[in-house]
Formats: C-alpha cells, sequence, structure tokens
C-alpha cells in the first residue's frame, strides 16, 4: 500500500513539476484548464505558442504586426526544419478580422510532430502575400523544447 501511495505522490508530483514552467488559463469556452508557453520569434509581435486543453495539443502562430491584406480561409502551411526530421503542418484556423490586427494560424500536433519540432533549426510561414521565413538559434530551440515539455 505504501509503494501505491509513494508512486501516485510521485506522479503528481511530476505532473505538477512538468506544468510548474507552463503558463495557465481558463478557456471562457469549455472552462477547461489550458496549458501554455510562448515562444518568441520576432520582437515582442511575432511567437508561437504550444499549448493543451485536456488531450488536445495545438501549435498556434501569432503576429499583431502582420500586414497582409487579404488571407483567406485557405490551407496555410507552416514549415519544420528540424535535425530530427522535416514536416509541414496545414493549417484552415486563421483568426483575423478589421477590429482585431492580430493575426492567429493554428493547427493540432502529434506526438511524432512534437518529437521532430525538437530539432528545429527553422520555420516557414507560406501565406499568400509573403512567406514567413524564421531561423531558430540553439537558444530559441531550448524555449521550444521548454514548451514542448509544458504540453506533453
Amino acid at each position: 500500500m505504501k509503494i501505491l501511495h509513494l508512486s501516485g505522490f510521485l506522479l503528481l508530483f511530476a505532473f505538477h513539476t512538468a506544468h510548474a514552467q507552463c503558463q495557465e488559463k481558463i478557456s471562457r469556452a469549455t472552462k477547461q484548464k489550458i496549458y501554455f508557453q510562448d515562444v518568441i520569434l520576432s520582437g515582442t509581435h511575432e511567437f508561437v505558442t504550444l499549448s493543451k486543453t485536456g488531450e488536445e495539443k495545438i501549435f498556434t502562430y501569432n503576429n499583431k504586426l502582420i500586414e497582409l491584406i487579404f488571407h483567406v480561409q485557405t490551407f496555410t502551411e507552416i514549415k519544420f526544419t528540424s535535425t530530427k526530421g522535416n514536416f509541414t503542418l496545414f493549417t484552415t484556423a486563421s483568426n483575423r478580422n478589421f477590429w482585431n490586427s492580430s493575426f492567429t494560424l493554428s493547427s493540432p500536433v502529434t506526438p511524432e510532430e512534437m518529437e521532430k519540432m525538437k530539432g528545429t533549426v527553422k520555420i516557414e510561414i507560406i501565406l499568400p502575400e509573403e512567406t514567413k521565413i524564421y531561423s531558430i538559434s540553439s537558444q530559441k530551440n531550448k524555449l521550444l523544447n521548454k514548451a514542448l515539455q509544458c504540453i506533453i
């Protein structure tokens, strides 16, 4: 009985340790706890977010100053160049409107994609009007890996 209690305590401790580095908020829609971590790409206006709600894990690209004139709700490609294997995310979820200039692309991620993401050296966001290319330094890769640990 003591072993079971101790292993339960260690599992609970490991869960809290993994989520201790994450930011948290409560979803207005579902009232569930969302764990997330931002990784800055450029300045304070371009960043990616890795988030987790229940078992769902989401990769999101955010740009507060993007100057797109027109963005249709079609597939947007997000290419990852990684030492662990290249891959592409496709998204149709875009959140941009006239009263909110912030631009957001979201895509669910699989455990295989998250594993490959650990060695990311470049991220390309291919939009209808332009392509945004971000080189991921070793320091930014450490932050990306910290964000990945947040949602595992």
